[in-house]
């Protein structure tokens, strides 16, 4: 804010690179995990409230700056590049990796954020909808920022710096690479360079950047959110864990922060672990056939989508306005993403190997085995905190929820509760609850396989529960 905007790329570059190269990402990765962790013990609603005017405007000054690169000399030549395919790109494994990983990230798919969002959402807002509508705007908005990108680039370099496009295209390409370490500073690097071609583009600069700031932390909040409830299941209480989380993720992102080369292992490894995450949660939906009483009603190889899809989805969701799943949806699930999944990761993995551009054994930024040693590690502690703590914490307050001695025995009465419409009528979206020896529900600790959650009044709409049942839910999901 107090400098003059940079108008040629090797002047914003610089600034970029200084600024990574100081101490300040890492002042300003702790200024923002206390910030977050502050809200969530406070109220997301501020934050939430906020946003309703930040977001908005954020899309408001990202189609200003869409429409003003448009116009700029020399945009065509960014446009015919960027919209004129290579057709041997398409034979790349990593192409095809990084446009899938780049969506689960974009919308938090692979991350399994919308388990954490579901808990605060009414019924009313559709997940089927959510489902559709997010990923479209995520990419359109991706598609317009990219034309935006192109347009800047191409009309600094052939305006400014004087590029003949017929002849040192190359060189223009080349240039696009060069922001940063692994592309990291793309945005803070061409953005700044753009709005100094504006009259009164310092203002708009500000108002970008600091959209952007709260765009990032309410999506840092449903990561620490969906972290602070999962430690929660292991018996850990909120005040407890909120700290636990908070100083977890300072201390785990310090390292990137003060290290651009850690930063790019850290985004090449989980990216691709987003694979493995999304292999998870079809794996849940596979096994939703031993759930409940619908597991004897489905059979053959679709039984869990199906169940999932009709008994889940369509009978809770599209009682509250949702969209339904149709047949297709199980038989791409079931057949096509497994194959889609198992392909695509195969045929990365088979590349990296024989790649002759890193060795795979070797322990490098972007090298192979530096993503399996991280990912089996964390996946050993995983498993000692899914199958150790539970015995011997989860497990003991389930035991004395369910009245069984121990988990081999059948669990407790299930008992479902209708769900109250905004007219006061009873809906058919039912709650599947446990409840200890036929007791009153608004006095019993509810339980879901094995594992006891509690959530606080109003965290679910009013209307999907009885006000005596809200602070004891726990979900089949």
């Amino acid at each position: 804010m107090a400098h003059e905007l940079p108008t040629s790329h090797e002047d914003s570059r610089d600034i970029f690179i200084d600024m990574t190269e100081s101490g300040y990402p890492a002042l300003i990765h702790f200024g923002c995990v206390v910030i977050v962790a502050f809200i969530i013990s406070r109220s997301v609603k501020t934050l939430e409230k906020a946003n309703l005017i930040v977001v908005p405007t954020f899309l408001v000054i990202v189609l200003v700056s869409f429409i003003y690169a448009v116009t700029l000399s020399y945009a065509d030549e960014g446009l015919t590049y960027l919209f004129s395919p290579q057709w041997s790109q398409f034979g790349e494994p990593r192409l095809w990796v990084d446009a899938i990983i780049q969506n689960a990230f974009d919308t938090g798919a692979g991350w399994g954020l919308f388990l954490v969002y579901s808990i605060y959402m009414p019924q009313k807002n559709g997940a089927i909808k959510m489902a559709m509508g997010i990923p479209i705007v995520n990419n359109v908005v991706s598609l317009i920022s990219s034309v935006t990108t192109m347009s800047t680039v191409f009309h600094i370099q052939i305006e400014k710096q004087g590029f003949d496009p017929r002849t040192n295209l190359s060189a223009i390409v080349e240039i696009l690479k060069d922001n940063g370490e692994a592309n990291t500073g793309l945005t803070f690097v061409w953005m700044p360079a753009l709005y100094g071609q504006m009259d009164g583009g310092r203002a708009l600069a500000i108002v970008f950047f600091f959209c952007l700031v709260f765009a990032g932390l309410s999506s840092m909040i449903a990561m620490m959110e969906l972290a602070i409830r999962s430690v929660e299941d292991f018996g850990l209480p909120r005040k407890f864990s909120l700290p636990a989380v908070a100083a977890f993720v300072f201390f785990g992102g310090l390292a990137s922060s003060l290290n651009t080369t850690v930063l790019v292992n850290q985004d090449f490894v989980w990216s691709f672990g987003l694979l493995i995450s999304g292999g998870a949660l079809l794996f849940m939906v596979f096994k939703s056939r031993e759930m409940g009483h619908y597991r004897n009603r489905c059979v053959g190889l679709m039984a869990g989508a199906e169940r999932f899809r009709t008994s889940i989805i369509n009978r809770i969701g599209f009682n509250s306005g949702d969209w339904k799943l149709y047949l297709p949806w199980s038989i791409f699930v079931t057949f096509v993403c497994p194959i889609e999944l198992i392909g695509m990761f195969g045929w990365w993995i088979a590349d990296q190997v024989t790649s002759d551009k890193i060795v795979w054994y070797e322990f490098q930024a972007e090298s192979l085995i530096a993503a399996l040693t991280q990912w089996i590690f964390w996946l050993i502690i995983i498993v000692i905190f899914h199958n150790v703590l539970p015995h011997r914490k989860r497990g003991q307050g389930y035991e004395q929820l369910s009245g069984s001695p121990d988990r081999s025995k059948p669990p407790s009465p299930v008992t479902t509760i209708d769900s109250p419409s905004r007219t006061g009528k009873t809906g058919n979206a039912d709650v599947a609850v446990t409840v200890e020896n036929s007791r009153p529900v608004e006095s019993t600790p509810l339980v879901t396989s094995g594992r006891m959650s509690t959530l606080k009044p109003n965290t679910l709409a009013d209307e999907q529960v009885p006000e005596q049942a809200n602070e004891h839910l726990a979900t089949d999901l």
